[in-house]
C-alpha cells in the first residue's frame, strides 16, 4: 500500500509541477484565416482625342456629337470581363486661355458602348448608373459637348477633363 501511496504521490507532483510551469509560461494558440480579393485595375486608353472643325466668323457656338460626331474623342475602358462598374465626371469644366485670364465654359457629353460602334452608343448622364464591361473586358467611350463662343476672346484655350471608372 505504501508503493501506491508513493506512486500516487509521485503522480500528483510531476502532474502540478507540470500545471505550474505552464501557468508561469502559458502555451496560447490561435487560427487566424485570412482572405483577399483582389481586382484588376482599370486601363483606360485614349485612342483619339476630340478635335474641332475651323470656326466661322460669327459662330456663336461649337457643338461636338459623341454619338454622331467623327471629331468626338474616343477612349476604351479596359476591365474585368462583365464586371459592374460606374462612370463619373464632371460635365462643366472651365477652359483658361493660355496667354491671358480669359475662360470660357465647356459642357461635356459622353456616350458609350459594349460594341466598337458610335452611332450605336447610347448618351450617358452624371447619374450614377451601372454599367457593364463586355465579354472581353472592354467599354468603348465617345467624347464631345459643347462651348458657347459669343463672349470668347481670341487665343488658345485649355483645360484638363476627368473621368472616373470605379468597380461596384
Amino acid at each position: 500500500m505504501k508503493k501506491f501511496a508513493v506512486a500516487i504521490l509521485f503522480f500528483l507532483l510531476t502532474y502540478f509541477s507540470g500545471y505550474a510551469q505552464n501557468l508561469s509560461n502559458p502555451i496560447i494558440s490561435a487560427n487566424i484565416t485570412v482572405s483577399a480579393e483582389v481586382i484588376p485595375s482599370i486601363e483606360l486608353i485614349t485612342v483619339n482625342s476630340m478635335t474641332f472643325d475651323r470656326l466661322q466668323p460669327g459662330q456663336n457656338e461649337v457643338y461636338v456629337n459623341p454619338i454622331q460626331d467623327l471629331n468626338a474623342g474616343y477612349m476604351i475602358a479596359i476591365g474585368s470581363p462583365q464586371a459592374d462598374f460606374r462612370l463619373n465626371y464632371l460635365r462643366e469644366r472651365e477652359l483658361t486661355q493660355v496667354n491671358g485670364d480669359a475662360t470660357l465654359i465647356f459642357t461635356y457629353e459622353i456616350s458609350g458602348n459594349t460594341r466598337e460602334d458610335q452611332e450605336t452608343s447610347e448618351l450617358l448622364d452624371v447619374d450614377n448608373r451601372n454599367i457593364q464591361f463586355n465579354n472581353e473586358g472592354r467599354y468603348y467611350i465617345w467624347i464631345g459637348g459643347r462651348i458657347n463662343l459669343e463672349n470668347a476672346q481670341p487665343g488658345n484655350y485649355e483645360g484638363d477633363f476627368t473621368i472616373e471608372i470605379d468597380y461596384i
